[in-house]
């Protein structure tokens, strides 16, 4: 079995010794790192900038909290994304509780973070933030367990092995839930893609031939 080498690990084992003069430059070193994907990944679920702040200074202080627990069984940034995802699905809950839909609603605010190239035109570069905006607004609608294995598999790139480490489920799990979340967001997007000269039905042989899940 191949052993994957931490790129992460002499910052992680700094900041798990509080006492050496090497900690604070260690989590800033973490913190600068990551906080554009923690972010990234925290918007893509909430789907609110203002959410997706409070998520990352919350699995940043989880960070800070429990990294002496960390054990390198895993990647350091496999274990924080699933931190992220926990705090995220914990704040849309929260958030639940007191506004059944003020993490929907935030997508309203235009907030979406489009990549464009600066070469492409302001028509193609208008064309590409709607249809994000689209994908977006579509991946809200689904369950937040499945919005963040589609955030984690292709935003992130994380291998199935990787997900099963950073959502805590089976690789059976993992090929399901992914399959449920292509269905899912295939039927919200019917008939967005073809207006934007994409197919309709996109492939799920990336997820397996499992429909069923484990986990609710």
């Amino acid at each position: 079995m191949e052993t994957r080498i931490d790129p992460d690990e002499p910052l992680v084992k700094a900041c798990q010794e509080p006492d050496s003069d090497r900690f604070e430059a260690a989590f800033e070193g973490l913190y600068l790192r990551y906080r554009d994907r923690v972010y990234g990944i925290a918007f893509r679920i909430t789907g609110s900038s203002t959410d997706a702040l409070d998520v990352a200074q919350e699995s940043f202080s989880l960070l800070f909290r429990k990294v002496a627990n960390f054990r390198f069984q895993s990647l350091f940034s496999t274990w924080l994304f699933r931190i992220v995802v926990n705090c995220s699905i914990d704040h849309i809950r929260g958030e639940r509780s007191k506004s059944r839909r003020a993490a929907s609603l935030s997508l309203l605010d235009g907030s979406s973070e489009p990549h464009a190239d600066d070469a492409v035109s302001p028509i193609e570069r208008a064309q590409v933030s709607e249809l994000e905006a689209h994908v977006q607004g579509g991946i809200q609608k689904l369950s937040p367990k499945l919005r963040a294995i589609l955030v984690l598999r292709y935003l992130e790139g994380l291998s199935y092995e990787e997900l099963t480490q950073a959502l805590n489920i089976s690789m059976g799990t993992v090929k399901s839930r992914l399959a449920r979340a292509h269905v899912a967001l295939e039927r919200v997007l019917s008939g967005t893609l073809t207006t934007f000269g994409y197919p309709e039905g996109p492939g799920t042989e990336d997820a397996g031939s499992g429909t069923s899940e484990g986990v609710a």
